[in-house]
């Protein structure tokens, strides 16, 4: 499948996940997506009206990293060397990524189980905003 197709097909399958669970209460999704993703999108956001330090600037950049690839690697069906090749990065790179979500989510990110619930929360999450 092309690039262009396959995003639409991608799309297309969002919009039928979302169409699914809009009626699901803003309540359960915002709980869901706190218990699956809350550490990660907790992690200390900067403030847009501060001039952000070096430290802050460093972790509002890991924190975007870690959800691109924790996004990517959802896309990718879990698959690693994929995740890289999209990624642009190491493969040795995206392996520590994944290890460092790992830890930080606390569940294993090689298992279909744990990559289906971050998929829903990921889609929640997109209900809510």
């Amino acid at each position: 499948m092309e690039p262009v197709a396959n995003k639409q097909a991608e799309d297309r399958l969002m919009l039928e996940w979302m169409r699914l669970f809009e009626k699901l209460p803003q309540e359960s999704m915002t709980a869901y997506v706190d218990r699956y993703l809350g550490r990660l999108l907790a992690m200390k956001p900067v403030r847009a009206c501060d001039k952000p330090t070096l430290k802050e600037r460093n972790e509002r950049r890991q924190r975007e990293e870690l959800l691109l690839t924790l996004e990517t690697l959802i896309a990718c069906d879990g698959q690693i060397n994929e995740l890289a090749a999209k990624m642009f990065i190491h493969r040795n790179t995206a392996a520590y990524r994944i290890e460092k979500l790992e830890k930080l989510l606390g569940m294993p990110l090689k298992q279909t189980e744990s990559l289906l619930r971050l998929k829903l929360a990921f889609i929640f999450k997109a209900l809510l905003h």
